[in-house]
C-alpha cells in the first residue's frame, strides 16, 4: 500500500489509486492510475514499472513526491510489448474526468503463453455455491444471523434402537430451471408407446421422467438443491415458524414465509406445489464436515449465480431485481466474466472474479415489467429476492461503483458496478 512519511505535504492526500480489469475473451488488461488529489492539476507524470515477471505494476511519483509509491498485482501476465506501452503512452492516456484526480489508463495484451486464464465460456464453469456434491450426510444448516439450527443431523429412532447410527441426509441437485417446462413439452409430444400397449400410458413414462404425474416433491431425509435454495420436508426442519402474508402483501406475495423462531429473520418460503419448504442459501450458514466449523457464502455470489443461470437458460442479459416494493434495480449484465484487482484498502490487491454490471435505480418496477404500460418486457427477466438480499445487492453495487476510477463509473445513463462470482 502507498506510504506517506512525514513531509511538508503531510496535510495533502498523496495516495495513489490503482485498478486493473482483465477481459479474458479479448485477452487484454486495462490499467487505471489515479494521481493523488490536489496533485492532478500539476503536470506530474507517474513513473510506471512492469515487474520482471510481468505480473505486477509499480507506480511512483517524481520528486518531491518520490515517497508516494504503490504496487498492484495484474490479473494475468502481460506481454513484453506492455513495457513499451507503459513507457510511451502516458501523455495521451491522461484524463481529467475527476477535477480532483488526474487519471491515466493503459491497455495491455496478455502474454500468449499464459495458460492460467479461466474457460473462455464463462457459463461452463461451476458458478453455483453449495451444490449437492459439496455437502455431506452430516451437514447441518443454521440461521445466518443468530445461529439457530434449522436443519440438524437426522435422527432415526429405529436405527438408534438397533445400535447403528443414522445414515444422514441425502443431497440431490435439481435439474435446471426449465426442466418442468421441458417435461410438459415432452409429455405432449412423447414417443408412441411400444406395440401391445394400445393407446394407454407408456410404461416407461415414469422411469424416464416424462409422465404426467412426474414432478419434484420434497422427500423425508432428502435435501433437493437448486441455485438459490434447499427444498426439504417440513418435518425435517426445526426452529422455524410460518408467517402468513398481510392483507396488503397478499396481492403480490401469496406464499407463506418461514422465519427464524429466534430472531424472526426470513429463512425461506413454503412451496405448496413441491409439498415442502424452500430454504434460502442467502439466509443460512452450513457445517459440512467439521461440526465446529461453519461457512457462509456472500449474498452477492448467490445472486450472481442466479443471474448466470438465467443468462444460460433464457439468454437474457437485462434483469429487474426487486423485493416486492414499487422500487427496484434495473441490471444489465455487461460482461458475465471478468477479473479485477484494486489497490484500495477496502479491497484485495489479488485478482477477484466478478461479473460487470450496469445498473439503474427504478422507482416503479411494474411499469418496466408490464409491456402494456409502454416499456417492452422482451428479453427482460424478473428476479424477486427477500428484502435483506435486495439491500445487500444494492449496497454492493454502489460500493463497487465508488471503488472504480472516476472515469469508469458511468456508461451513458448507467452506473457501473460489479458482483463477485463464486469460484470453486
Amino acid at each position: 500500500m502507498p506510504t506517506s512519511p512525514e513531509s511538508p505535504e503531510t496535510d495533502v492526500d498523496t495516495s495513489l489509486y490503482l485498478h486493473t480489469e482483465l477481459l479474458p475473451n479479448i485477452r487484454h488488461i486495462t490499467l487505471y492510475i489515479s494521481l493523488p488529489p490536489n496533485l492532478g492539476i500539476q503536470n506530474i507524470q507517474p513513473l510506471i514499472a512492469l515487474s520482471e515477471s510481468r505480473q505486477a505494476v509499480s507506480v511512483s511519483l517524481p520528486k518531491p513526491f518520490d515517497h508516494v509509491t504503490d504496487t498492484i498485482k495484474l490479473p494475468a501476465r502481460a506481454n513484453k510489448a506492455s513495457r513499451r506501452i507503459l513507457a510511451t503512452n502516458r501523455q495521451g492516456a491522461a484524463t481529467t474526468a475527476d477535477s480532483r484526480r488526474r487519471e491515466f489508463s493503459f491497455r495491455m495484451q496478455i502474454d500468449d503463453s499464459d495458460d492460467s486464464l479461466p474457460s473462455k465460456d464463462p457459463l461452463i464453469d461451476d458458478f453455483v455455491p453449495w451444490t449437492a456434491a459439496d455437502m455431506s450426510p452430516s451437514t447441518r444448516l443454521r440461521c445466518r444471523g443468530c445461529e439457530n439450527v434449522v436443519l440438524d443431523t437426522p435422527r432415526c429412532a429405529d436405527t438408534q434402537s438397533e445400535g447403528s447410527g443414522p445414515e444422514g441426509w441425502m443431497w440431490k441437485d435439481l435439474p435446471s430451471g426449465n426442466w418442468a417446462e421441458m417435461m410438459d413439452f415432452w409429455h405432449c409430444h412423447k414417443p408412441d408407446p411400444p406395440e401391445g400397449h394400445g393407446r394407454g400410458e407408456d410404461p416407461n413414462a415414469q422411469t424416464k421422467g416424462y409422465g404426467a404425474a412426474n414432478q419434484v416433491v420434497a422427500t423425508a431425509g432428502t435435501v433437493l438443491v437448486d441455485v438459490a435454495t434447499f427444498l426439504v420436508l417440513e418435518a425435517d426442519c426445526r426452529g422455524l415458524k410460518k408467517v402468513q402474508p398481510s392483507p396488503e402483501e397478499t396481492v403480490q406475495k401469496k406464499e407463506i414465509s418461514l422465519n427464524c423462531a429466534k430472531c424472526d429473520a426470513t429463512i425461506g418460503i413454503e412451496d405448496a406445489v413441491a409439498q415442502g419448504w424452500r430454504l434460502f442459501k442467502t439466509s443460512l450458514s452450513a457445517s459440512i464436515h467439521d461440526p465446529s466449523t461453519w461457512e457462509i457464502h456472500p449474498i452477492e455470489t448467490i445472486v450472481a449465480a442466479q443471474l448466470l443461470e438465467l443468462i444460460e437458460r433464457e439468454s437474457a442479459r437485462r434483469f429487474v431485481i426487486h423485493c416486492g416494493r414499487p422500487d427496484g434495480l434495473l441490471l444489465w449484465v455487461f460482461n458475465p466474466d471478468l477479473r479485477y484487482s484494486s489497490s484500495s484498502a477496502e479491497y484485495s490487491v489479488s485478482s477477484q472474479r466478478a461479473m460487470k454490471v450496469l445498473f439503474q435505480e427504478v422507482r416503479n418496477v411494474d411499469s418496466i415489467l408490464d409491456p402494456d404500460r409502454g416499456s417492452s418486457s422482451l428479453s427482460l427477466e424478473e428476479l424477486r429476492v427477500p428484502d435483506c438480499v435486495y439491500e445487500a445487492v444494492e449496497r454492493d453495487l454502489k460500493a463497487r461503483n465508488e471503488m472504480l476510477p472516476a472515469s469508469a463509473r458511468e456508461f451513458r445513463e448507467w452506473r457501473v458496478g460489479a458482483l463477485h462470482r463464486f469460484e470453486r
